[in-house]
């Protein structure tokens, strides 16, 4: 079925390639030439075995479901999505990583789909939060409820990706995330949507939120960060 909503605005913004950036001539996400870097043969916690970090995560996390491998290009697409107002991928990657969870954890009776929370600054200069719109469209796929307001983003810290190190990762993002609200979620099941997953420390301690609440909690982001080049399928080399 045809959005002509979506067509409508696209004549007037069209769609760039996720990947590429090229302009596209249709309402597409893709180039016929691009294909995304899928995440396959990782560890439960959504890194490669050689670099494991289970013992982490697994306190926090049941597991943590990427759908690509962060590559230079899928690096771009997000940079887009996130920053240059491309809030038109949504659907496409909200759709891609609920096909994933799907796949790979098959049928989990999840209660509800919460996100990772943007810092009130960034909402006013981007216009969107980028994870509520994935966490909105993973939701439809999934036919679950979102819920928000239980996170927050304090803006106390700074950005996740100016930090160096496991620690200062860490650290800031414990500055950066607190409950907004404490509902009961004893024996909940809660999928937690971000967009990347680096070192881990922002849905770990999300995650570790949502569980002094009572909550068992999966992750699920649109790419993993990993090292080994051989990680990678698709489009671009491995980002470090």
């Amino acid at each position: 079925m045809i959005d002509w909503k979506e067509w409508a605005l696209s004549l007037l913004f069209p769609h760039r390639c996720f990947l590429c950036g090229r302009t596209l001539p249709n309402t597409g996400w893709l180039c016929p030439g691009c294909t995304p870097p899928e995440a396959l043969e990782l560890c439960t916690c959504g890194k490669p075995p050689k670099e494991c970090i289970c013992d982490r995560m697994g306190q926090s996390c049941q597991a943590v479901v990427p759908a690509w491998i962060y590559t230079d290009g899928v690096e771009q697409g997000i940079h887009r999505f996130k920053y240059d107002g491309c809030s038109y991928y949504a659907p496409f990657l909200g759709e891609t990583l609920a096909k994933v969870l799907q796949d790979r954890l098959g049928p989990i009776p999840f209660d509800f789909v919460t996100y990772v929370p943007t810092s009130h600054s960034r909402l006013r200069e981007r216009g969107y939060c980028q994870t509520q719109l994935l966490a909105r469209e993973v939701a439809r796929h999934l036919k679950l409820p979102v819920k928000g307001g239980i996170l927050a983003h304090t803006g106390e810290g700074t950005q996740q990706a100016r930090q160096k190190g496991l620690s200062a990762r860490q650290e800031n993002a414990a500055k950066n995330f607190v409950l907004a609200r404490r509902p009961d979620l004893k024996g909940r099941q809660v999928l937690l949507v971000d967009d990347v997953y680096t070192t881990g420390s922002t849905i770990q301690q999300c995650a570790g939120l949502l569980g002094e609440l009572g909550a068992l909690v999966w992750a699920a982001a649109v790419a993993t960060v990993v090292r080994s080049p051989g990680a990678c399928q698709g489009r671009g080399n491995v980002v470090s």
